[in-house]
């Protein structure tokens, strides 16, 4: 069985590297992780939302500032370790 992950522990392995990001909204983001807080707010680079099915690209922002209360969940599919 996998041992749990701290949650700030895993966002430090993972700033730099592309994240998907769900919102309470049903909105999905996706860009590189530059930076986060306490909060979980993060700062992403090249950001774009996709559609419901976080398939193709709806629209292009470049850098979002994303408030943690807001974020359900992210997902990575490069390698945390």
């Amino acid at each position: 069985m996998e041992r749990p992950q701290q949650p700030m522990k895993t966002l430090q392995k993972l700033v730099g590297k592309h994240v998907t990001i769900r919102l309470k909204n049903n909105k999905v983001l996706r860009g590189i992780l530059v930076n986060y807080d306490d909060c979980m707010n993060l700062i992403i680079d090249e950001g774009e939302e996709l559609d419901q099915k976080g398939e193709n690209v709806v629209v292009k922002y470049g850098r979002l500032v994303i408030r943690g209360t807001q974020i359900l969940y992210i997902t990575s599919e490069e390698a945390v370790g």
